[in-house]
């Protein structure tokens, strides 16, 4: 992973993406969060293992009216026992070109996910529009560049999987992330929060080492990613409830969207 990534363990306030005004403009690149990160266990922070970056375009208002037009009409996918709202898309990255393929069925071995015990799942797909959205394709290509592969996309065809996925919990029900467990996912991935409304508690990002020892936990705000190789740490989100207080009234909706992005080079 290039040096770019820079995980911190400051104890920062979060910052307001209300800051992040007309952000869409600026160079379109990584930067390191200040997003606090707790450690868990006293160890060395693994600099391979993971890291947290920033990508403020996600914050322009313009983005945030296409990505949560998008994510409104996730719904649950069929023959997942898992009942978050979610959306797929698969692809090939080649040339510095996206091409999307019609393809809407997706499966863990039932070592990696139990829950869902190798159920084949189908999902709706993600539009088009939103995937050549230009916020959209320069995240994509920022978190490609990230990762630091051999090949550039001029020498090697890189298989592209994105899942879009809302967790909103209810007073009854809170959103429990597939897989609960601390897990892998069989390729590397970077999780990125594009929205979280108020009145949310949970959603925390911890990572383990091999052995299951914890290391750090995170609560990434909106336009922070992480980075996890998934060959050297496990991952776990923790379940989302809702809080109410005082600017949420019954019937108000309540989320977190995220955006996995998963890069694998064809024929690895």
């Amino acid at each position: 992973m290039t040096t770019l990534l820079n995980s911190t363990a400051n104890t920062a306030a979060n910052k307001s993406c209300a800051a992040c005004k007309g952000c869409v403009s600026q160079a379109a690149i990584l930067a390191a969060s200040d997003t606090p990160v707790r450690l868990l266990k006293p160890v060395g922070l693994a600099q391979d293992g993971f890291q947290v970056a920033r990508f403020d375009p996600i914050c322009a208002d313009e983005f945030q009216s296409v990505q949560q037009a998008e994510y409104a009409s996730c719904k649950r996918g069929k023959n997942a026992k898992n009942k978050l709202a979610r959306k797929t898309r698969w692809g090939a990255y080649i040339r510095d070109t996206f091409s999307w393929q019609d393809r809407t069925t997706y499966s863990l071995p039932k070592e990696l996910n139990p829950e869902e015990g190798g159920a084949i799942r189908e999902f709706e797909q993600l539009d088009d529009a939103f995937l050549h959205n230009p916020v959209t394709e320069k995240l994509l290509r920022a978190v490609f560049h990230a990762w630091g592969f051999e090949k550039s996309s001029e020498e090697q065809l890189y298989q592209v999987q994105l899942s879009a996925i809302r967790y909103e919990p209810t007073i009854e029900t809170p959103a429990w992330p597939s897989p609960v467990a601390p897990h892998q996912d069989l390729v590397d991935g970077a999780i990125a929060v594009l929205h979280r409304t108020e009145n949310i508690v949970g959603g925390l990002s911890r990572i383990y080492d091999l052995d299951r020892r914890p290391l750090v936990q995170m609560d990434l705000r909106v336009g922070d990613i992480l980075f996890v190789r998934d060959a050297e740490v496990l991952h776990q989100v923790t379940p989302l409830m809702l809080e109410p207080g005082e600017n949420w009234s019954a019937g108000k909706p309540a989320y977190r969207d995220v955006l996995l992005i998963r890069f694998q080079p064809v024929g690895r």
